[in-house]
């Protein structure tokens, strides 16, 4: 099932969660209890998001819901590598790049110390739109 972006932040709640509220990412369905634990900790409010509680398909038994999404994103973020900001950390090298920098273009512009209304010429238009 493709999941909307606020139906995805509460599957991300639950993984963020679940290890500090003892909740076991790894099987798909969630008590009622369990899913109003992370409501708090991410709404501070019991309530659980209808797209879970009213749709039939999702539940399973009196107050138990399956959220097959949540053992799935766990599964993939596990699998994702890890992204190093210091990579001394791996044994590589960091390269300066060769490469000499553009050297920045300046440009004056004339300051009006008047009320009147300057003229642009189409010279001055042709310089402005290549700036």
């Amino acid at each position: 099932m493709e999941l909307s972006n606020q139906q995805l932040k509460y599957v991300n709640s639950v993984l963020e969660h679940a290890s500090d509220l003892g909740i076991d990412t790894t099987k798909t369905d969630y008590s009622r209890a369990e899913l109003r634990q992370v409501s708090m900790r991410m709404k501070g409010k019991v309530w659980i998001p209808n797209w879970i509680t009213h749709d039939l398909s999702r539940r399973v038994s009196r107050g138990v819901f399956s959220i097959p999404e949540i053992p799935e994103l766990s599964m993939l973020l596990d699998e994702t590598p890890e992204i190093v900001d210091d990579l001394s950390e791996i044994g590589n090298e960091v390269v300066v790049d060769d490469m000499p920098e553009e050297e920045e273009e300046q440009v004056s512009i004339p300051v009006m110390t008047s009320n009147a209304i300057p003229t642009i010429t189409s010279e001055d238009m042709i310089a402005m739109s290549n700036l």
